[in-house]
């Protein structure tokens, strides 16, 4: 079962990845046509809307044309994609009827080809009039992927909807009558790609939302001997769009932090090691608060063992926790994670955290295991609830493994969790923005990149304004 987002998602990264759309469109309309020719109407009337769903629609009265059957069309709106412009010349070029009034009475089957799964808000005139119409035809309803106007309340009730590759989260008999899901040709590779569709998912603001609505990030890390990663963290929770960032470091490194992170809210947390104490768990409990822990701590028996305090404390008061790096050694002795964290190891990291080896598989297995979200981190990452899996292979580049891009990755989950995304969205995305980041430095520096100098492509990644080289 596959949630509007990230149907619309698949749709971008097949485009992304060089997919036939028009194969695709074209499977789609036939299985469409397939379903009506065998409920045996002879006079069909097919509504269209402007976007690729009326493309569709396009392609099964051509389809159901061929087949002799007598097809009126009508289009609720002219097209306006370029596919969609496409099959309707297509279906005219082959004699094909379109009307200028939806009159219910052109036939005795009507096909509702009009809205898809990118509908924002409930339906809007003249779609709001034709939903309307449809309803109270009497005949037979056939829709094409999902009811027009689903899933708001103002929606066209089918007798039977034809689904394309996946049911979508909400539909079910009552809403959708006899649901049909036909295999339209996604590769399985995309299916599983992680990509610039993923963007769909990044957290729009309110307009009237006020600081700290927007997010509040608790970063807990460094040491004596590590100042860098909980700055890398933090800096990128920022770029995020995070509102408050709160840093808790010891206070060894204090005068390192604030000469380079004046934006951040530093917090004491221990003398040279972390340390869980007062504030920061009144913090926690406070402010809905995301947290990110373990850059930088160190493997210190210490450390360890606050580390695992705090992420124990974070998860019962329904805070939820992105681990990293030495902290992943503080979940060893905790079983379930209460669908709460997402850890982000590396191939080496997930080898002694779990001792086992770091393929698809066992990543699968070990998230729904322990009830989090694994990003594994590599030439390909992998990300995985336990249910789903997708892989990140082709928006990154070779050059991120220096040091500090695991930990801006990690600062990338939690600014996204904070921004109200769940972890296995904010997982995928966060991969998306900082690989393609990482792409971006080097077709600008080549090699000669600071890990620090990613997070000012950052924000060229998440608006689409890409540096040209």
């Amino acid at each position: 079962m596959l949630s509007i987002l990230d149907s619309r998602i698949l749709d971008l990264n097949a485009e992304a990845s060089g997919v036939d759309m028009e194969t695709l469109m074209e499977n789609a309309g036939a299985a469409v046509a397939d379903l009506v020719l065998s409920l045996g109407s002879r006079n069909v009337l097919v509504v269209c809307g402007a976007g690729n769903n009326g493309g569709d629609g396009y392609v099964a009265s051509r389809v159901l044309k061929s087949k002799g059957i007598n097809v009126r069309v009508f289009p609720v709106l002219d097209p306006s994609t370029e596919l969609c412009k496409k099959k309707q010349r297509e279906y005219v070029d082959a004699g094909g009827v379109i009307i200028g009034d939806l009159d219910i009475k052109e036939g005795d089957l009507i096909v509702d080809a009009m809205l898809g799964v990118g509908i924002s808000g409930e339906p809007r005139e003249p779609y709001l009039s034709a939903i309307n119409k449809i309803n109270s035809s009497g005949n037979r309803i056939v829709s094409v992927d999902v009811p027009s106007g689903f899933p708001t309340r103002i929606s066209v009730h089918p007798n039977f909807t034809v689904t394309m590759q996946f049911v979508k989260e909400g539909m079910t008999a009552e809403n959708c009558g006899e649901i049909k899901v036909v295999d339209v040709g996604f590769p399985e590779e995309v299916v599983e790609m992680i990509g610039p569709g993923d963007l769909l998912a990044f957290p729009q603001s309110s307009k009237d939302s006020h600081k700290g609505q927007n997010g509040v990030c608790v970063i807990v890390g460094g040491s004596s001997d590590f100042f860098g990663a909980p700055v890398y963290m933090a800096k990128s929770a920022q770029r995020m769009g995070v509102d408050l960032v709160f840093l808790f470091a010891p206070r060894e490194i204090h005068q390192f932090i604030a000469c380079n992170a004046p934006d951040i809210i530093l917090r004491p947390s221990g003398m040279d090691r972390i340390e869980f104490n007062y504030e920061m768990a009144k913090m926690i409990e406070e402010r809905e608060s995301v947290i990110a822990i373990g850059p930088g701590i160190t493997k210190d028996g210490r450390a360890i063992n606050e580390a695992e305090k705090i992420i124990r404390y974070s998860i019962s008061k329904g805070r939820k926790v992105v681990v990293d790096a030495d902290a992943l050694d503080a979940i060893k002795s905790i079983g379930d994670l209460n669908g709460a964290a997402v850890l982000t190891p590396h191939r080496g990291e997930f080898r002694s955290t779990f001792g086992l080896e770091p393929t698809e598989e066992n990543v699968m297995k070990t998230a729904g295991n322990i009830n989090a979200v694994i990003l594994l981190k590599g030439p390909v990452d992998i990300v995985s609830d336990g249910r789903t899996i997708k892989k990140n292979s082709r928006f990154h580049h070779q050059s991120m493994t220096r040091g500090g891009t695991g930990d801006l990755l990690t600062g990338a989950v939690a600014g996204l969790i904070a921004r109200g995304l769940d972890p296995l969205h904010a997982s995928f995305l966060a991969s998306y923005i900082v690989g393609s980041a990482g792409l971006e430095a080097f077709r600008e520096k080549g090699y000669s990149y600071f890990t620090s100098e990613l997070l000012d492509f950052i924000p060229g990644v998440i608006t689409g304004k890409k540096k040209n080289t």
